[in-house]
């Protein structure tokens, strides 16, 4: 149930919403919306909405109704159950936390929390509000599997709402197990955009029954240094696990393949 954050990110350009939402979760987790970004399907998904958006415009932060999604490209909306009556002082409040909390104030927690209350615990799933149109079904919530073969795993994560899953290949997986799996995926810079992927690794390090605590932040550091002197780059692919081996498979041949002279030609 709403109310909820959702900022609009388009998957081939992550960089600019990826501080916002850093900031926001720091108060309330948000979510993802990479689907219905043009004005069009906004208008067709909020239509009748209790919402409200914002943006930067002409370096202003402002917020505006769903008519403006025209001329004015969204970075976050927040929706309100179609019960609650927002008057616009309500609604100032909400502009004021956000602006304050995108750039760097100490927001007044007293007045949003009133009308926003902070979730207990990570949700589950990343929720987006009813559509007017049918759409194509999506996944909503987070899948992991994993194969081992010749002591290579390779690990299959599904996000919502995303179109291709991320599988992480793993070499000498015996000595190395699962531990490269919860940096790894940093490398992707749809990866981590939200306080819920980090969610989902506290969870699926406990799955897995890993030893000792996660602490992302520092073994993301550390993996960064061990790159910046020469560690070979994560291997994360944005297919399934069975694409994944029949590409890899395709490169082994390749490489193995003896080279016949006669199909090249000296200049």
């Amino acid at each position: 149930m709403a109310p909820f954050f959702t900022f609009f990110v388009d998957k081939k350009e992550t960089d600019y919403a990826a501080p916002f939402i850093s900031k926001l979760d720091k108060y309330y987790p948000s979510f993802v919306d990479s689907v219905y970004l043009t004005p069009i399907d906004m208008k067709s998904k909020y239509a009748g909405a209790n919402a409200k958006f914002f943006a930067y415009d002409c370096n202003e932060f402002i917020m505006f109704d769903l008519e403006t999604v025209d001329l004015i490209e969204p970075l976050v909306v927040l929706t309100m159950d179609t019960f609650t009556k927002m008057s616009r002082k309500d609604w100032t409040v909400v502009y004021k936390f956000l602006k304050s909390v995108f750039e760097g104030g100490d927001p007044d927690m007293s007045e949003i929390t009133k009308l926003v209350q902070v979730p207990e615990a990570l949700p589950e799933k990343t929720l987006l509000t009813k559509s007017v149109e049918p759409v194509k079904a999506e996944r909503q919530d987070y899948g992991f599997n994993h194969e081992v073969e010749d002591n290579i795993c390779y690990c299959q994560i599904e996000k919502p709402y995303t179109d291709n899953p991320y599988t992480v290949v793993i070499r000498d997986f015996e000595t190395k197990g699962f531990t490269p799996l919860f940096t790894d995926l940093y490398v992707c810079q749809s990866w981590g955009v939200t306080s819920l992927d980090h969610g989902f690794l506290y969870k699926l390090w406990q799955y897995l029954d890993m030893p000792g605590d996660l602490d992302l932040e520092n073994r993301l550091k550390h993996e960064i240094e061990l790159c910046k002197n020469g560690k070979q780059e994560p291997e994360v692919y944005r297919l399934d696990i069975s694409d994944v081996k029949h590409q890899l498979s395709r490169k082994k041949k390749r490489h193995s393949e003896p080279v016949e002279h006669n199909k090249f030609v000296r200049l």
